[in-house]
Formats: C-alpha cells, sequence, structure tokens
C-alpha cells in the first residue's frame, strides 16, 4: 500500500511484483515462474509486469515507501479514509477470491456478527521487540463476552491461527462461534522454536495459506464489530472495511 500510495501522489502506475523475489507465497522452485500477488488480486493500475519490465521504465520501489505505508492503527494515524480511499481504487480481487467470500457472507446471513483477530503461535512465544503486545484469550474472551452483551452480537467470528486459543474460543461460545477455513497451527509453547503440527503436507499449501488468510481478513472487515490488537492484519482489514458498529483496540503496549 505504501508504494501504491507513492505511486498515486506521483502519477506513476502500479505494478505489483511477487514472482522475482522469495515471498511466503512461493516454494523456491516457483520464483521467477509465478507472480504470487496474481494469485488473488489483480494488477493495481492494469497493467502487467511483463509489459511493465519490458518498457524499461520502472522504479523498483521495494520497501522504499514503509514509512508512508498503514500503520498498525491507521484510525489512530487519523488518515483511514485516505487509505480507504486506495483501496477503493486499486485493490481489486480475483473471482475466486469474491466466491469464496460471497459463500460465507451467504452461509451466515442474518447474524449480527462480531469479529475478533488474535494472534498466537511464535508471534507470542518469541515476544518481537517493538511490536504490540496481542491480548491473552482469556482477555479477548472477556471483551467479546462484554460487547456481546452491550450490542446484542449473536455470533462470534475467530481469526486466529493457534489451536490453543481456537479451543478456548471453542469452550467459551460454542455454537455462536463461527470460524473460517483455515489450517491451524499446534504450538508448542515450551519450545517456541518448533511447531508441533501444521499443514505444510498440503497440496499447494502456501497457496492455500494466503487464500484462506484474506478471505479471512476480508469477512472481519464486513463483520458489525471488530476486536483487535495492532497488527497489519488489524490494518488491512481496517482498511478494507467501510466502518462497524463497534471497535475495540487492546492497546497493551510492545515487547520491550
Amino acid at each position: 500500500m505504501g508504494g501504491i500510495a507513492y505511486s498515486d501522489r506521483t502519477g506513476l502506475v502500479p505494478v505489483v511484483d511477487m514472482k522475482n523475489y522469495p515471498n511466503a507465497y512461493l516454494y523456491p522452485n516457483e520464483v521467477g515462474r509465478i507472480n504470487a500477488w496474481e494469485y488473488y488480486f489483480e494488477q493495481p493500475g492494469g497493467m502487467s509486469l511483463e509489459d511493465a519490465l519490458s518498457s524499461r521504465k520502472y522504479i523498483v520501489g521495494m520497501d522504499t515507501e514503509k514509512h508512508k505505508r498503514p500503520s498498525q492503527r491507521p484510525d489512530q494515524a487519523g488518515c483511514l479514509d485516505y487509505w480507504r480511499g486506495l483501496c477503493r481504487k486499486y485493490i481489486r480481487f480475483k473471482p475466486h477470491v469474491l466466491e469464496m467470500l460471497g459463500r460465507m457472507q451467504e452461509k451466515y446471513s442474518g447474524r449480527k456478527i462480531l469479529g475478533l483477530l488474535v494472534r498466537g503461535t511464535d508471534y507470542v512465544a518469541m515476544k518481537p521487540k517493538n511490536h504490540p503486545i496481542p491480548p491473552t484469550a482469556e482477555q479477548a474472551i472477556a471483551k467479546a463476552r462484554e460487547a456481546m452483551k452491550e450490542r446484542n452480537f449473536d455470533s462470534v467470528y475467530l481469526a486466529t491461527e493457534d489451536k490453543k486459543i481456537l479451543a478456548k474460543f471453542q469452550d467459551s461460545f460454542g455454537e455462536k462461534l463461527i470460524l473460517p477455513e483455515a489450517d491451524y497451527i499446534d504450538y508448542d509453547y515450551d519450545n517456541p522454536k518448533y511447531l508441533a503440527s501444521c499443514g505444510a503436507n498440503r497440496k499447494n499449501d502456501k497457496y492455500l495459506r494466503g487464500l484462506e488468510y484474506l478471505v479471512s481478513m476480508l469477512f472481519l472487515s464486513r463483520c458489525d464489530g471488530f476486536i483487535t490488537s495492532g497488527t497489519s492484519g488489524s490494518a488491512g482489514v481496517m482498511c478494507l472495511s467501510e466502518g462497524f458498529e463497534y471497535l475495540y483496540f487492546f492497546d497493551l503496549g510492545v515487547y520491550p
């Protein structure tokens, strides 16, 4: 989004290259062959990567605009309308992404849904310096119960990667809990460099993880209420949404 904002300000055409660099959505043998951005999105400026590179009139903008990207609390920065406007202008999803989202929305149509984004696994265990501290499952559950009582939400949608957090929400909310199509990680907190299990053996696991995560964030952006902490995911949800009836950010400081 920082690169797109720079392009928009300067009259350039934004083109996303997730083909020629290693990234979380490509296996090593796919680098240089597949543009992972185009798994899920149309090119924001309507120009293909191949046309951009063959023009020989391009600027490589990787990491140059980090200071002007959405903050993890875009509402605090007072510029959420700006980032939402850029999303509406440039972020266009592939049809299969919208179809998957549409099936979820139809399935839960008529419900008043409170969405939660709760981080776990290695993020909590490793405590990355200067990153926002997420709530515990117990803190998030307590806030969700409070919001449900105050605003009459009848369902809770949980976005998390952590099986242990998932289990606590299942115990607390039972049939009121809505879950995304996702593979969960059973994380060993006593050995934080080891993932006890994950879905890496699935065919096309990298692509599927990206698809599941994106659709989950989109569904969160369509919920009636949202509870989260400062993360890149929550910033994305905020920028893709048109607003919430209820919004709560946990502000628990940052890891030292």
